[in-house]
């Protein structure tokens, strides 16, 4: 279904549509319905807005976006699809789940034309709730804000990429190009969609994001810290912070044991350890028991790490400082310290 070749004739935008006492209620129409088409969808979304009339949006499967707006007589919706290219008008009646959709272009005289008429069936869904929720921390987000700056001791990220990360649970891609000092970039977490358009100076950002779903808007504003790209979502209900990790270091999460075995320089026993690192930038280190059973127990080092040119930088005493150099390998992490030594760490549950 493609309706914006449909709508070059010029057309109003709106029609004076008049609600009487005898109409229906709108009860039942509001919600969204889709239909798959053209390996996309459409997808229309009404809501009540006032007595027998509905509002509401229909996205074209190409992403053409027209406000809808209609009154209900005798159970059935009647009224126009209109953007700046111009318009048409709809007709709408329920059975059951389904949505019998009429699209009616406009004649010459900007009347309907019945005679051109198509009729889609589109499904009622749940809607579609927009994933970034406004006005609470994120978890395990509270101390970013406390980070060193890169100068002391981290070498900088680079803005342009991929990234990664998670909004209350779904799993979400960012994607960023950089023209200068301007920033323009794309959230997808599980198919709702961002677009991010600001500015870079240094390892800071800020602009404006668009929720192409609702037409809503929010600021943002963004800090780069090696490969950990952390940014800030505010507008009139608060602000949510989110913590987005390179694709570079995806293959490093979770956690990794290691073996070290007793030597004449360890005389001890041979000792399991563990070392988790979290996508938020957080790590655990130490024995494989307590880091498991007891992570912010005094016997495990905790703090942040970030990745820059296969290195891996711990904050240690306030400053971030080289670890070591590593490799993925499979479900080998191969690290170089510097003294020399490489280690081989194995990828445990």
């Amino acid at each position: 279904m493609c309706t914006n070749n449909k709508m070059k004739t010029a057309f109003p935008s709106f029609l004076l549509l008049a609600s009487f006492p005898w109409l229906l209620s709108a009860q039942g129409f509001p919600g969204e319905y889709f239909l798959p088409a053209d390996g996309s969808e459409v997808v229309l979304q009404l809501e009540e807005a006032g007595w027998n009339q509905l509002g509401g949006t229909l996205t074209d499967s190409d992403g053409a976006r027209f406000q809808a707006n209609a009154i209900i007589e005798q159970g059935e919706a009647r009224g126009t699809l209109a953007n700046q290219e111009g318009g048409m008008y709809f007709e709408a009646y329920l059975q059951g789940e389904q949505l019998i959709l009429r699209i009616i272009p406009a004649d010459a005289y900007n009347q309907p034309d019945h005679l051109n008429a198509k009729e889609f069936v589109l499904t009622r869904r749940e809607r579609t709730k927009a994933p970034i929720t406004l006005g609470r921390q994120e978890p395990g987000q509270e101390a970013e804000a406390a980070q060193p700056a890169p100068e002391q001791g981290l070498p900088p990220g680079t803005w342009e990429g991929a990234y990664f990360g998670g909004i209350n649970e779904v799993p979400a891609g960012l994607s960023i190009s950089r023209y200068g000092n301007q920033l323009s970039g794309q959230i997808d977490a599980g198919g709702y969609k961002y677009i991010l358009e600001g500015a870079i100076s240094g390892n800071e950002a800020w602009g404006e994001v668009l929720d192409p779903q609702s037409q809503g808007k929010m600021r943002f504003s963004g800090s780069l810290s090696a490969n950990l790209l952390t940014l800030t979502f505010s507008g009139e209900k608060g602000q949510s912070e989110i913590a987005f990790l390179s694709e570079a270091a995806r293959p490093l999460l979770g956690n990794w044991s290691y073996a070290e075995m007793a030597s004449p320089a360890r005389p001890a026993r041979t000792r399991q350890l563990l070392m988790r690192l979290l996508p938020d930038g957080r790590f655990y280190y130490g024995d494989a028991g307590a880091v498991s059973t007891a992570p912010e127990s005094d016997g495990v080092t905790r703090g942040r790490w970030r990745i820059s040119n296969n290195v891996l930088y711990l904050l240690q005493e306030g400053r971030w400082k080289p670890f070591a150099a590593f490799q993925v390998r499979g479900d080998s992490l191969f690290l170089r310290l510097g003294n020399g030594e490489v280690q081989e760490w194995k990828r445990g549950k």
